[in-house]
């Protein structure tokens, strides 16, 4: 046990992405610990997840990422083989690359076809470098040297699409696995695109086949059962059908001339030409607390590389075992991103669309200098659906759409608080869950929750550790679902209402203060009912995203005596509109120079100068790397300026300008210093008071560049006012608050070849 947890450690350790990311950068968060396939060409084991692909080389022990940031075209891989020297990726939209030397071509063929119905590409048979390819619809005919698609069969009844789960050739027939039998054709027929040319097998023709392989003369079958461990395997010589073994759950078959290999979820069984086993592999001997194996490689040197659906690529060689997985979160669905410190905490749990929980049973995931960890905590306790964390005085709780709220001190477990030792309250319907929406703290460090369909929805843990609960008047009963909140500078609380606006709560006034805001005039005038977000920015003034845009309260100290929300007029081609009318947004974050990030629902990330008039910034799947235009949520750390990006695909993160403002000079840190002669990125200047002014000049006092710092940052490109790259030679950095009163000064080493 030992052994294999230092090397998995070592492993994730291996391709650790460095703390100086560029301004500008991106870099991905995905979890490589669940994957998929696994194939082999040279040196090198290429093995998939669900988004994306790693690659383990033999020789030199080194773990690379493969994924949108770099080669790959597309997210949500479906499967991948190698032809011996190309690298297949297909996808579930029937995207296609082939990947050699580093080099990716794609082939979108399929993906842009006018088909109706399924593209996704199931399985890959490759013969001598022309593929054949399993997708839902029929079978694709791929040549991997020339890079292009030749034919496609629709095989189905008069030519219909037909799922295509495997195929293998034997016998001279090309045969195909289906969700309802299996479908061939022989080999040498001049016309296979030709419906008439496929005929179907008699035998086990209501089965769904989903696996076949051609092996020693046979063709061995999977047919899949309905429950877990009814699969049957068959052999079929093109007549006889004998069966082979039983009540398994049988997830790939693979074949080579000499030995056959049946990964099973629990084990691996390999069987000579003669169908005798030869050797079973079980997932005890990796002494892992979990395993649920998916597919299998067996090579020609003896050793095993099986994918798991718990511990990334697994290694076994002659008793030697380890588990090899880039760092990464837990699992890559992301409900909350939260920054302390120097530290970046996920919440994986989530709620539906219809506001019931998701049964998600995953760990917390921790990014700290750059590496991924676990609290290792959660999941022994069956705590489901983790959606909000918050931390204070060093204790961690978190809020589950199902079972209360936990603390934790540091990562270790310490209290659940439920009905039994708190004022929190089960629903007022399906009375086995408590409902937590979410987590904040107040001025004086209160905990306060939000306690969805129940008569006193806001609970309170005071500092001395005593719980209240409060209603929120009659205008929001027991039947109401409620999640998100804030607690403004005003300790005023704002809370997210399901449909149905939101509420404004203050229990310090005499005798508690409640205001429900919604969309009509004189009620707030928000933009819509449907509220998904509020942030209090850095001017006080409380921006709340909904369905159809955005509104904003300029003045929310008044919001008990009348203050109603305002929209933000722009212009958008030519015409005036709303900020961002129409438009769902999930989430709304502020950076260091108070600009506003929006998470939106279907268009990627928009930017927006502080008053939201100006757009800094559009991310969208066609500009840049971002898994998805669903954003789900955003979170900043504030000393670096990465901006961390949760879609519906994963999580990345980009290094944005902006920091957040220090109130003195003392930890102002340039970088690079000195600038070396291959250097061609910005040059950035961080630890900043609020929006410093900053001027550059040579030696001898001549000004070269000024600007005025993001928050706490500034960047420059190197360059002078007329745009030329600086010289060799010692730059002054002087740096001052908006007054002029507290300055500072830097040097900075340019060195050009």
């Amino acid at each position: 046990m030992k052994k294999i947890l230092s090397l998995s450690l070592i492993f994730l350790s291996i391709n650790l992405q460095s703390q100086s990311l560029k301004v500008g950068e991106w870099r991905d968060h995905l979890s490589y610990k669940s994957t998929y396939d696994v194939c082999q060409i040279g040196n090198k084991i290429y093995t998939s997840t669900d988004k994306a692909i790693f690659v383990y080389d033999i020789n030199d022990n080194s773990v690379e990422r493969i994924n949108t940031l770099n080669d790959l075209s597309d997210t949500e891989v479906s499967t991948i083989e190698s032809d011996g020297e190309n690298l297949i990726v297909c996808y579930a939209n029937g995207n296609l690359d082939i990947i050699n030397s580093g080099k990716t071509h794609n082939l979108p063929d399929i993906k842009r076809a006018s088909l109706i119905g399924d593209k996704r590409i199931n399985h890959v048979n490759i013969i001598d470098h022309i593929a054949y390819l399993s997708c839902g619809f029929g079978i694709v005919v791929l040549d991997t040297e020339r890079r292009e698609i030749k034919d496609t069969y629709l095989i189905g009844n008069n030519g219909a699409q037909i799922n295509i789960l495997s195929t293998c050739f034997a016998h001279n027939n090309l045969y195909a696995a289906t969700e309802s039998g299996i479908y061939k054709a022989n080999i040498n027929h001049p016309n296979l695109t030709n419906y008439e040319a496929w005929t179907k097998i008699d035998a086990h023709s209501n089965s769904r086949i989903s696996h076949l392989t051609a092996f020693s003369d046979l063709i061995i079958v999977n047919l899949q059962g309905e429950l877990f461990n009814t699969d049957t395997l068959y052999t079929f010589n093109g007549e006889i059908w004998a069966l082979f073994d039983q009540n398994h759950s049988n997830v790939s078959l693979k074949s080579s001339d000499t030995e056959l290999t049946i990964t099973r979820r629990y084990g691996i069984n390999i069987f000579d030409t003669e169908l005798n086993q030869t050797r079973f592999l079980s997932s005890a001997e990796f002494n892992l607390a979990k395993t649920d194996f998916r597919s299998s490689i067996f090579t020609q040197n003896k050793e095993y590389w099986i994918t798991d659906k718990y511990n990334g690529l697994l290694h076994f060689d002659q008793g030697f075992h380890e588990s090899i997985q880039p760092s990464g979160p837990y699992i890559s669905e992301v409900a909350q991103i939260k920054n302390f410190g120097d530290e970046i905490w996920l919440a994986h749990g989530d709620k539906n669309e219809n506001w019931d929980p998701t049964w998600t049973k995953s760990e917390l995931s921790i990014l700290k200098e750059d590496l991924w960890s676990t609290s290792n905590t959660i999941l022994d306790n069956d705590i489901m659906d983790i959606v909000a964390i918050n931390q204070h005085e060093g204790h961690t709780y978190i809020a589950s759409w199902q079972n209360g709220i936990v603390s934790l001190v540091g990562t270790d477990w310490e209290t659940l608080f439920d009905t039994n030792n708190s004022s929190l309250q089960k629903r007022a319907i399906h009375e086995d869950w408590i409902n937590i929406g979410d987590i904040q703290f107040d001025s004086e460090g209160n905990l306060w929750c939000t306690n969805s369909q129940t008569y006193e929805p806001i609970s309170v843990k005071y500092t001395n550790g005593d719980w209240e609960s409060y209603s929120l008047g009659s205008s929001v009963t027991e039947h109401q679902n409620i999640a998100k909140m804030i607690i403004d500078k005003n300790d005023q609380k704002w809370i997210q209402l399901r449909d149905n606006g939101m509420v404004v709560f203050d229990e310090q006034r005499s005798g508690t203060k409640t205001r429900k805001l919604t969309n009509s005039e004189s009620g707030g005038n928000l933009a819509s009912d449907r509220i998904f977000s509020f942030i209090e920015d850095l001017d006080g003034e409380i921006w709340v995203g909904t369905d159809n845009g955005v509104s904003v309260f300029y003045d929310p100290g008044y919001i008990f005596e009348g203050e109603n929300a305002s929209q933000i007029t722009v212009t958008l081609d030519g015409h005036n509109t709303y900020l961002l009318k129409g438009q769902r947004i999930n989430d709304i974050e502020v950076d260091g120079a108070n600009r506003k990030w929006f998470a939106t629902n279907n268009s990627g990330v928009i930017v927006t100068s502080e008053n939201g008039t100006e757009e800094i910034h559009h991310f969208t799947t066609d500009n840049s790397p971002i898994f998805s235009n669903k954003i789900i949520d955003i979170e900043f750390n504030d000393q670096s300026g990465e901006v961390f990006i949760a879609t519906d695909k994963g999580l990345i993160s980009f290094r944005s300008k902006a920091t957040k403002g220090n109130s003195d000079f003392a930890d102002v840190l340039v970088f690079p210093n000195p600038v070396k002669p291959d250097y061609e990125g910005p040059i950035t200047i961080k630890g900043l008071v609020t929006d410093a002014v900053v001027k550059i000049t040579d030696i001898s006092g001549n000004l070269i560049y000024e600007t005025v710092a993001l928050g706490g940052q500034a960047v420059w490109d190197g360059k002078s006012f007329e745009g030329k790259r600086a010289h060799s030679g010692v730059y002054l950095i002087f740096c001052s608050d908006e007054d002029g009163k507290v300055t500072h000064v830097s040097k900075l080493l340019f060195i050009r070849g």
